[in-house]
């Protein structure tokens, strides 16, 4: 990718119209099948396997506190809270993506949830808030990936989880990353199916360019078709892993 792609905010124009394009809900499932979350409206590539898998590793009781940093439209936060009972508060860098979080989730039966804005490196949490941190797909996206992973550091008690999902290019060492904050490594493993099932969703965007472009407006649609160019040729050496972490 590009670097000038990689920006934590870079879907806000997507999120604004995601919700009104029923072309790409139909690509993801036609991509996932039963595995795409389709009532959490989700955007990205979560699966309920990877979800269920979030949820096991974060293993947080009833009442818990816990985090969802890029939290998008709120969807699998969640989706992990209503499964686990956990209190949860959603962070994310677009506004309208918060504000329409707080909106579904009482229709995603967790009404108590809240939703801010802040970034992966200023989350604007106290510290020592949280029993867990969730992150799907987003760290990626961050510039100083040391800030961000001693920020969730210090927003986590004592005891306390960080499960999450990206993808790892050749350069980098998500495992040692989060070693060098103080966490222990309890899970590296790549998601399943991760690839071919990333590779139709791109293949199903670029057949539908024009569609998208109605749907989601020609600048919502842009980073979309973009990425979908783009990033094909790079997927086999950088797979999509999901990791979990111990904070002592």
């Amino acid at each position: 990718m590009s670097p000038d792609m990689i920006t934590e905010d870079r879907y806000s124009g997507l999120f604004a119209k995601q919700a009104g394009s029923p072309t790409l809900r139909a690509i993801y499932r036609a991509a996932y099948g039963s595995d795409y979350p389709e009532e959490l409206d989700p955007f990205g590539f979560v699966t309920r396997a990877d979800l269920d898998r979030v949820g096991e590793l974060l293993a947080l009781p009833e009442g818990a506190t816990m985090a969802d940093i890029g939290c998008g439209r709120g969807g699998p936060g969640l989706f992990v809270a209503r499964a686990s009972g956990a209190r949860l508060t959603g962070v994310d860098v677009v506004p309208g993506a918060v504000v329409d979080a707080a909106l579904r989730s009482r229709g995603l039966g967790v009404p108590d949830a809240r939703f801010t804005v802040g970034s992966f490196t200023a989350t604007g949490l106290p510290a020592a808030s949280c029993d867990g941190v969730m992150s799907v797909d987003t760290l990626w996206m961050v510039v100083d990936k040391e800030a961000a992973v001693a920020e969730i550091a210090r927003v986590l008690r004592p005891g306390g989880r960080f499960v999450l999902t990206t993808w790892e290019p050749t350069h980098a060492d998500h495992a040692e990353l989060l070693r060098a904050a103080g966490f222990e490594v309890l899970v590296r493993e790549e998601t399943p199916r991760w690839l071919e099932r990333q590779q139709a969703v791109y293949s199903g965007v670029l057949a539908a360019r024009a569609v998208l472009e109605a749907e989601l407006g020609v600048d919502g649609a842009a980073v979309l078709i973009r990425e979908a160019e783009e990033t094909p040729d790079v997927l086999a050496d950088t797979p999509r892993l999901l990791l979990a972490a111990h904070h002592p």
